[in-house]
């Protein structure tokens, strides 16, 4: 499906995905956003305007930061005028009021902004601990999680009150950690999206040049590293192929809207020891294991070190908002790229929410089902399912008895980092680091999460300076 291309591009040329069109309207729905993500939010409603059938929804826009909500408010409005929808775009700093009578609510946030993940990242590489990106695993994942999970528990427990029928789509991490924590309360259904394992439909497609719809994937993991365990193209079993079939082409990782390419040499590395293609592009993979962020393996592989220690420096003001965004918010010119479809497929969640349609994609979802064999019901899992009027099916995966053992260790750390985060209990924080891949040092463990605990104090629940040391 082809559209004419108007507005300043984001720099993405590739050719606009295929997409089919809604039938009907889902009726007057009011949609929160919680949050003013530059990067998820303006895809969401592009999505739905490329789609149809989101015609007459509110949107609702909140965050604790008055020109973020007003930009990315800005956009959101301008899109709908530019598309000629009734779509209404609201504003609020108060939660309880964009909360109310919601029928889903999209939640994108950094608690603490840049300058906790900087805190963060610095007590990391005190103790000698690289951080890659700090959102999935490792120290600094930690204190993400300790820092953000009682926000996530409290916004269920509002919606509870304020919106009990609206469905949580879960645009934030550690993705694995925090849509698990709110899951668990089992009130309010909730999803994890993240575009890395959807993603990988699209680049076999490009490996064994097909098209998307070609391609199955059995797939199971958690968030950042579902594993494929078997690939069929057009019908037909490839999964003995992928190797080679890769290290033949040239295709890499692409996030089209922000022009985003990644190698696949460490999944092609990991691949060829454990016998199944992990998800996510190096960045994130190295985050699960204990092999490259190092030194030597940084080096070698020219991954940046995004963070130093700076004694003195100055705290990290409000996160910058991309040129890109704010042209299209108030520049001269139309929304640019509205023709292109986005790699997050919220819409289709949405979609089958408010109608019932059934809808199939990876997720990100309590293992209730059994969806991964030999996993516990409460560990948050990704695996391609189907979700029907509110309820959730997955043909069930088992896992190759290495990638389930890896499996199960994160799925532990998780489930220690949410109870942690919940009670701010230091000993069950002091579990899911001794279980983390990349702390070597015993001894540096405990002194670690107190900096933790002094360092990231106002983003923090007050117990957990209340409590004593044991």
């Amino acid at each position: 499906m082809s559209a004419k291309v108007v507005g300043r591009s984001s720099g993405w040329t590739a050719a606009p995905e295929l997409y089919t069109k809604n039938k009907g309207t889902c009726g007057r729905k009011r949609i929160c956003f919680v949050g003013a993500s530059y990067k998820f939010v303006h895809k969401v409603l592009r999505d739905m305007l490329l789609v149809g059938g989101f015609q007459d929804c509110e949107l609702v826009v909140h965050d604790i930061e008055p020109d973020a909500m007003n930009l990315v408010a800005d956009l959101l409005d301008k899109m709908a005028r530019q598309k000629k929808t009734r779509i209404r775009v609201l504003r609020t700093l108060d939660r309880a009021e964009a909360l109310k009578g919601c029928d889903a609510v999209v939640l994108s946030i950094t608690i603490g902004g840049d300058e906790s993940d900087a805190r963060s990242a610095e007590v990391a590489l005190k103790y000698g601990i690289p951080t890659g990106i700090g959102d999935t695993l490792g120290p600094a994942a930690l204190a993400r999680n300790l820092r953000t999970i009682p926000f996530c528990d409290q916004l269920i427990r509002e919606m509870e009150d304020l919106c009990p029928r609206a469905a949580m789509l879960n645009f934030t991490n550690p993705m694995s950690a925090l849509t698990g924590a709110m899951a668990r309360r089992r009130s309010i259904p909730v999803y994890g999206l993240c575009h890395s394992a959807d993603e990988l439909f699209r680049y076999f497609a490009k490996v064994f040049k097909c098209r998307k719809q070609d391609v199955e994937l059995e797939i199971g993991g958690v968030n950042h590293q579902a594993f494929v365990t078997r690939l069929w193209i057009k019908g037909k079993e490839r999964t003995s192929d992928i190797l080679a079939a890769t290290a033949r082409s040239d295709a890499m990782l692409e996030d089209g809207l922000n022009a985003h390419r990644e190698t696949v040499r460490l999944q092609q590395d990991v691949c060829r020891v454990l016998g199944a293609w992990p998800s996510t592009g190096e960045d994130h993979l190295a985050e699960f294991y204990p092999f490259w962020l190092n030194r030597r393996r940084m080096q070698q592989f020219e991954f940046p070190q995004r963070h130093e220690l700076k004694p003195g420096r100055p705290p990290h003001g409000k996160r910058k908002c991309p040129e890109i965004i704010k042209y299209w918010a108030h520049g001269p010119e139309p929304v640019g790229d509205l023709h292109l479809l986005t790699t997050e497929h919220a819409h289709e969640l949405l979609w089958a929410h408010f109608t019932g349609e059934p809808y199939t994609r990876v997720l990100n979802i309590l293992n209730e089902g059994g969806y991964i064999r030999g996993l516990s019901k409460n560990a948050c899992v990704e695996v391609l399912a189907t979700v029907r009027k509110g309820k959730v099916t997955a043909k069930p995966v088992t896992l190759p008895k290495a990638v389930h053992s890896l499996v199960e260790r994160w799925t532990a750390i998780h489930e220690l980092s949410i109870r942690a985060a919940l009670s701010c209990d230091r000993q069950l924080a002091l579990q899911a680091l001794m279980l983390d891949p990349h702390v070597h040092d015993f001894y540096d463990m405990e002194p670690m999460l107190e900096d933790f605990i002094t360092y990231l104090e106002p983003w923090l629940p007050k117990k957990w300076q209340k409590s004593a040391k044991s």
